[in-house]
């Protein structure tokens, strides 16, 4: 029934739709810690002029056929050799377009001038995937966008920006926006991926998820010596095939299959060459935080500074206690949400923290059985005696939404630490979560200089822009010490696309430079000081490079393009690697060598 509700819409609309190069189309999918800043950029493109353009937003929809008054959206995986009813990964979505001349929301005029932007919400290493399983002609057997209206205006869509509402309200989402991606091959595969590491990491996390979990893998070289940690556990007899990787339902549920793709050469599953040629554009900087609640919680309400050592104990299930973080005393027991291990968050948190090279710990310890595969899925890990009043647990959370939501619920009052991207809409309505300094650094406010004016002069814990009582205002974010490049947790967003959708590319970058002044979502790219060091990961190409430059900002004068890992690698100050670079006659600039 889906598949004739579907191929019905598409083929109806086909005669009306013309499809030319001159269009603005841009189908991506990927890092939630994206999806809130490219759905305000990608309406503020289109609403020019003000008031000619249009957002719609609907939630995820996890079950096809949708429920009554729902709509289902899902990025397809159509490869041969995906278990049957397992190619779809579920997401919110947003659809921005402009109504195109005479044309309105319900009806926009479909021609040369016509602009599409449509992005759904997966992981980082998701989204990867679905961009790099096509050819760069779109003819590939890549990702699509499932679509199944029902032609209801569902009463609970809507709302998922949390800094732009729909416009307009409550309509129903036009049918003729699926025809037009469907309607040429070039605009129905995935063109975009939002990433928030590089796409080397995302092959990586994919293959550690297909790896035994009793077995060291290896990832890259640090120090002369082999940097090696456990496999994931999800592995099944088919090498490319994993099982998938689930939520808690009680916080959230939700997740995402394990599905193994390349970057170079060719597909491991169809064997069809992957895209030939991609770029990867840099949008900013942006700190990962520690966030804990709730703050009616005595205990919670006295923190305030965590280490490094701290944190990956925690989340390495050694450690637990509140009081292992504010001073003595039997303390209460904490939760702890951790992501699946293909976020880009995840990945970025467990390579600067647990997994770091100091400490060598991982956010997956104790979940392995005795023959190599994943111990619990979802995770629910009572990782300490129950001694001193209750478990520690570690909760396997998918989803920055379902951080940010159940870190603000603090399920019965327990307190939960989690982390989550920066960003104004994921601090919205966290009125009872503090955030953390990490070794005593601040990523957010100004901390070794003036703050502006009506801004804290000191640390308080209190998230800006959350609604909270004392709340300072997104105004008082400035990213001083990341900039610095004393923060620990951070990566760079992204993203992966290649010439079908350069053009919406190229207008969506510029857009997410002048949000970023208004939302302090992020470092812009241009004024970025710091740099994550590159490194190969094993496996993979040696093509380790720092690349020519961010933005306008050189990084390697004549430096070859940006190239292999770069997810918790050192952080340097741009400065010294183009110096470096000049003085040392380098074009590959300052990285984690082996020699």
């Amino acid at each position: 029934m889906k598949f004739v509700k579907y191929l019905t819409l598409v083929f109806a609309f086909c005669a009306f739709t013309s499809i030319t190069n001159a269009q603005s189309i841009f189908l991506g999918g990927g890092s939630s810690a994206l999806f809130q800043e490219l759905g305000q950029a990608a309406y503020n493109t289109v609403n020019v002029p003000a008031g000619t353009g249009c957002l719609w937003t609907s939630p995820s929809t996890g079950t096809n056929p949708p429920p009554a008054g729902a709509d289902y959206f899902a990025a397809t995986d159509p490869r041969p050799g995906i278990p049957a009813g397992a190619t779809d990964e579920n997401g919110k979505i947003f659809f921005a377009w402009n109504q195109n001349g005479g044309g309105s929301c319900s009806t926009p005029t479909i021609n040369g001038s016509f602009q599409l932007y449509v992005y759904i919400q997966l992981d980082s290493t998701v989204g990867d995937r679905c961009f790099f399983i096509n050819d760069n002609t779109g003819h590939g057997p890549g990702c699509t966008l499932t679509a199944v209206l029902n032609g209801l205006v569902d009463p609970a869509a809507g709302g998922q920006i949390t800094t732009q509402n729909d416009v307009p309200g409550a309509i129903q989402l036009p049918a003729i926006l699926i025809s037009t991606l469907a309607a040429a091959p070039i605009n129905s595969r995935f063109s975009v991926a939002g990433t928030d590491i590089r796409p080397e990491d995302a092959v990586f996390a994919t293959q550690r998820a297909l790896s035994a979990c009793n077995v060291l893998i290896q990832r890259q070289f640090f120090n002369d010596v082999t940097y090696d940690l456990p496999g994931g556990g999800y592995q099944t007899l088919n090498p490319n095939v994993g099982t998938a990787i689930s939520g808690d339902p009680g916080f959230g549920g939700g997740g995402f299959h394990v599905y193994n793709f390349n970057i170079t050469g060719s597909d491991p599953i169809t064997g069809a060459a992957v895209p030939a040629s991609f770029t990867v554009n840099t949008i900013g900087a942006q700190p990962i935080i520690v966030g804990v609640a709730p703050t009616t919680d005595g205990d919670v309400a006295n923190m305030r500074d965590i280490t490094a050592y701290t944190l990956s104990q925690f989340y390495g299930g050694n450690l637990g206690r509140t009081t292992d973080l504010i001073g003595p005393g039997v303390g209460e027991p904490m939760n702890f949400l951790v992501r699946e291990s293909l976020s880009g968050t995840y990945n970025t948190f467990e390579y600067s923290i647990p997994q770091s090279t100091q400490f060598h710990v991982s956010q997956e310890t104790g979940n392995c059985d005795g023959t190599g595969h994943v111990l619990q899925n979802p995770m629910h890990l009572a990782t300490a005696p129950g001694t001193f009043g209750g478990s520690v647990n570690r909760i396997r959370a998918i989803g920055t939404g379902n951080v940010v939501k159940f870190l603000n619920l603090a399920p019965n009052g327990n307190p939960t630490m989690g982390y989550f991207f920066w960003s104004a809409g994921n601090a919205k309505g966290l009125t009872v979560t503090k955030y953390l300094t990490v070794n005593g650094i601040d990523p957010l406010e100004s901390q070794f200089v003036a703050p502006p004016a009506g801004c804290p002069t000191s640390y308080n814990g209190i998230i800006p822009g959350s609604g909270a009582v004392g709340d300072p205002g997104l105004s008082c974010v400035t990213f001083n010490s990341l900039n610095a490049g004393d923060y620990p947790i951070w990566s760079a967003l992204r993203l992966v696309s290649d010439s079908r959708s350069a053009t919406a590319v190229s207008g969506l970058l510029t857009a997410l430079d002048n949000l970023n002044v208004l939302q302090s979502d992020y470092i812009r790219r241009n004024a970025m000081k710091i740099w994550h060091s590159h490194f190969q990961i094993n496996g993979q190409p040696a093509n380790a490079a720092n690349g020519p430059n961010v933005g306008t900002t050189t990084l390697c004068l004549g430096g070859v393009a940006e190239g292999g890992g770069d997810v918790g690698g050192s952080t340097m100050l741009i400065v010294n690697n183009a110096n470096f670079c000049h003085d040392f006659g380098s074009t590959v600039g300052k990285l984690n060598l082996t020699f």
